[in-house]
């Protein structure tokens, strides 16, 4: 029923959790500066982030390389543990004994999702296994491009760093490295959503806030949009063109049922941890917290007639920093809230505007400079592949955004009409800023949308994916803390309530699709899909390669099987899946041109074109497989390709060729 580890799996998560532990214990003091309401939750995600962070700053600044810095995070928690002085309490113990039961407990959930399912194989896992791997192998960054040979990466990897340190300090593969990263991901995002909402919903008590918040927790891990609960409830009453309910319909709903062209996606949590990508959206989600929870501390410290605190500022902006490196989309949603916030700041009765004006100006000003410095070391090597902000060239039918969010609707009139009725209740400002922000979110891809290389038919897709899966988690938050609010209140209110918990605690329809019992537990091991190739990748990865030289394996379509050695390695290939390349560096051109050249080495027969292809890249081994045989099936010269140099690895999965310099000569 619980699920099992082998002991060698076991010790790279018990580390990991020990590591995790040591730096929460350092990093509560800033914690408690930084976000006073975040306890230890707040010390686990900061400690999470932040022992992840340093060692790819030092490695960026070329201070250190990246696995020797592995546990520089952890001296400078420890430092500033020193220098900020916590009082501890028996209080504090408990609180930390009850974090980590918590934290492990919904880790071993979230490797039950992970492991379900455990192969890094299909939709964008290859992409992401190849940037946590090019991490994990880089000195210094960024690291060189798995998928384009020559070039280092340009993408929003710096989370995978993250995630790759906590690999080195558990003495994790890479493989493992990503299962126990989604894993702590999960579990980051549950215990964040919980705090969050306690911290809220304080008006239902020391009993009901706790238990709202464990809603808010469960809904956000496992619960859909309203469409899951429409959809297979009432699925006779909408127009619905299929003819069973699946659970990524309810992310691929607006412009797919009915078909339309304009498509928009409609991602959360519970469905991303379910399919398992490690992308930026997801690896980013302890950070956006952090933001949230300091957002909220500074709302409540002004609202108490507090000037804004500067190192509640400076956090923030480091925060921001790091969004900009990690998932850009995060520096926009939690400036969203940030200007709401400052908003309410400012018209806050008290000292003369003047002078409230000078303290905002001056923490928006450390928020800034803050920003800037964390991200500077990403963005001096990043080249931005976005195409400029347009109009959206479509809108969204109301009533498919109400089968979406519709969820949401009732705790926002229940809120709208507390705080109307009664005025102390309008201290709970914070619910209307998560409230106002989400529907934020949810307004901008009706009216601009940010372009990329989509045509048409998905021009508001990533726009609405990223926003949206933000949205649907602060909306459930603040629905959930609206509950709070009739507490005490009379029985019309109280109802009121229960009528408005009804559509929240329906989105659990979406469990039964997504959950996945610890008993699946058996091994942190990724590679088993390998087959017959798992020994020919393996020894792949371990081929001596200087800087600049390259391997070439079969190229092909995306989320397809080619470019699989790369991504699972992190050695560099010619060119992996072209299309990923062409949107992260805005280029169709040269992408395809090498995927032609690629197809080119393993199917011609002029062996001086091959050579060329070897000068220009700098080839040092050829990949044999068999997913080579079946893409290029009949074309293969494989003849061709073994005549470049001695076979060095053969097996049942295939052959690695070493190129030898002096046959192109």
């Amino acid at each position: 029923m619980t699920g099992s580890l082998p002991l060698t799996d076991l010790v790279v998560v018990i580390r990991m959790l020990a590591i995790l532990a040591l730096g929460s214990w350092a990093a509560r003091p800033l914690a408690d500066r930084l976000m006073p309401e975040g306890g230890w939750i707040g010390a686990i995600l900061l400690a999470w982030v932040g022992l992840g962070w340093v060692p790819w700053a030092l490695a960026a600044l070329h201070l250190l390389p990246f696995q020797t810095a592995a546990f520089a995070g952890v001296a400078v928690l420890l430092g500033l543990r020193t220098v900020l002085r916590p009082a501890g309490s028996p209080a504090t113990l408990r609180g930390a004994v009850w974090a980590g039961a918590a934290l492990a407990g919904l880790f071993w959930l979230g490797l039950a999702q992970r492991l379900g399912q455990a192969a890094l194989s299909g939709l964008e896992k290859f992409t992401d296994m190849g940037l946590l791997a090019a991490v994990m192998r880089a000195d210094t960054m960024p690291p060189p491009d798995a998928w384009y040979a020559g070039e280092t990466i340009n993408y929003y990897y710096v989370g995978h760093a993250i995630a790759g340190t906590w690999g080195h300090l558990a003495g994790a593969r890479p493989d493992q490295t990503y299962q126990i990263a989604m894993a702590m991901l999960f579990a980051l995002t549950g215990l964040a959503a919980w705090r969050i909402t306690t911290s809220l919903a304080h008006p239902a008590g020391r009993v009901g806030a706790p238990l709202l918040g464990g809603l808010a927790a469960l809904l956000t891990l496992y619960g859909g949009n309203l469409h899951a609960t429409l959809y297979q409830w009432f699925r006779g009453a909408f127009p619905a063109s299929r003819p069973d309910y699946y659970f990524a319909d309810s992310t691929r709903f607006i412009g797919f049922d009915p078909d339309v062209p304009d498509k928009g996606f409609t991602e959360f949590p519970a469905y991303a941890f379910s399919v398992g990508d490690l992308h930026a959206h997801v690896v980013a989600l302890p950070v956006f917290f952090l933001g949230v929870m300091i957002l909220l501390a500074m709302l409540k410290r002004g609202a108490g007639g507090q000037t804004p605190d500067l190192a509640q500022a400076a956090g923030l902006g480091w925060v921001l920093g790091l969004c900009a490196s990690i998932n850009s989309w995060d520096v926009a949603i939690l400036g969203l809230l940030g200007v709401l916030v400052w908003g309410l700041l400012a018209l806050r009765p008290g000292t003369p505007l003047p002078r409230r004006l000078d303290t905002l100006a001056a923490a928006g000003l450390t928020v800034g400079a803050a920003a800037f410095v964390t991200a500077a070391p990403f963005l001096g090597w990043f080249v931005p592949f976005v195409n400029g902000i347009q109009r959206a060239p479509d809108t969204t039918p109301i009533w498919q955004l109400l089968v979406l969010y519709g969820h949401a609707l009732l705790p926002l009139i229940l809120y709208a009409a507390i705080l109307w009725r009664v005025p102390e209740a309008r201290r709970h400002q914070a619910i209307g800023v998560l409230f106002l922000g989400a529907l934020g979110l949810l307004v901008v891809p009706e009216l601009v949308i940010v372009r990329d290389i989509y045509g048409l038919e998905y021009a508001r897709a990533n726009t609405m994916f990223k926003l949206s899966f933000r949205a649907q988690t602060l909306l459930i938050i603040a629905s959930v803390a609206a509950l709070s609010l009739a507490a005490g209140r009379g029985r019309a209110v109280r109802m009121g309530a229960v009528l408005a918990a009804l559509p929240l605690v329906s989105l659990l329809s979406y469990m039964p699709h997504v959950f996945i019992p610890p008993a699946t537990i058996r091994s942190l091991d990724g590679l088993a899909f390998l087959g017959a190739e798992r020994d020919l990748i393996q020894a792949a990865g371990r081929l001596p390669l200087e800087p600049g030289q390259s391997i070439v394996e079969a190229s092909g379509p995306a989320f397809g099987p080619t470019a699989r050695v790369s991504a699972m390695t992190g050695q560099p290939a010619v060119v992996g899946w072209a299309a990923h390349e062409w949107l992260w560096r805005n280029d169709p051109h040269h992408p395809n041109r090498r995927a032609d050249l690629v197809r080119a080495f393993f199917t011609t027969q002029d062996a001086a074109l091959r050579c060329a292809i070897v000068r220009r890249f700098r080839i040092r081994y050829a990949i044999l497989g068999q997913v080579e045989r079946d893409t290029y099936a009949a074309d293969l010269n494989a003849d061709g390709v073994r005549a470049m140099g001695p076979v060095i690895h053969a097996d049942a999965g295939g052959e690695i060729v070493a190129v030898d310099p002096a046959v192109c000569r």
